[in-house]
């Protein structure tokens, strides 16, 4: 089968309206209906729901050692409850371990 039917057989299909990072379309089908092919509609749920995690789950400012040793008991909690992913918890642990440097640094 030459190219040009291969093309034509094919062109009814809608393609995925995702760009690459080359500027390339993506070749994929859209899904009945969608946008996006299975894998970006997967990839852009993943995000929303990455953002909104990030939006419902912020420290508070961190004024003293007291407030720290709560929010470590709140990250494992929703890390527990599976509220954040790990790349959060990992985020949150991080600041929450160089404010409670800092404290040390202050109270010497």
């Amino acid at each position: 089968m030459s190219r040009l039917k291969l093309e034509e057989r094919y062109g009814y299909y809608r393609r995925c309206q995702r760009f690459r990072k080359n500027g390339e379309q993506c070749k994929a089908p859209a899904m009945k209906g969608e946008p996006l092919c299975h894998q970006h509609a997967q990839e852009a749920e993943m995000e929303l729901r990455r953002q909104t995690m990030r939006q419902s789950f912020v420290l508070p400012p961190l004024r003293d050692m007291k407030t720290i040793q709560s929010q470590l008991g709140e990250v494992t909690k929703a890390i527990i409850e599976d509220r954040i992913d790990e790349d959060y918890a990992v985020e949150l642990l991080a600041r929450l371990e160089r404010a409670s440097a800092v404290l040390r640094g202050v109270g010497r």
